[in-house]
C-alpha cells in the first residue's frame, strides 16, 4: 500500500518520509535504564539547560486552605445578621410604644 493506483505515494507514506527527513531514522532500541539513572540524566539535563534544581513547593503554599477563610465569613455574616435582627426589634418596639 505504499503507492495507489495513480502511483502517487499515500498521506502515510509522505508523513512517515517527513518525519524520517527530519528526525532521522530511529535508532536501535535502548536498555532502559532504573529510576536512579533517569533522574541523573534529567539532572543533568536541567543543569545544561541553566534550570536551577529547586525542586517542588509544599502544597500547602500551592493550594492553601480556604475553611479558614470561609468559616471567617460565615461567622461574620452570622453577626451582622443577629446585629440586624437586634436592631429590627428594637425598632419595632419603638414604633409600637409611640402608637395611641
Amino acid at each position: 500500500m505504499n503507492e495507489d493506483q495513480q502511483g502517487s505515494p499515500s498521506a502515510w507514506d509522505r508523513l512517515m518520509s517527513a518525519k524520517k527527513a527530519a528526525f532521522g531514522e530511529p535508532a536501535a532500541a535502548e536498555e532502559e535504564l532504573t529510576i536512579e539513572e533517569l533522574e541523573l540524566a534529567i539532572a543533568e539535563a536541567a543543569a545544561s539547560a541553566g534550570v536551577p534544581e529547586t525542586g517542588m513547593p509544599p502544597r500547602s503554599e500551592v493550594h492553601p486552605v480556604k475553611r479558614s477563610q470561609i468559616s471567617r465569613w460565615f461567622y461574620l455574616t452570622l453577626v451582622v445578621l443577629f446585629t440586624g435582627l437586634v436592631i429590627g426589634l428594637l425598632w419595632w418596639g419603638q414604633r409600637l410604644e409611640k402608637l395611641p
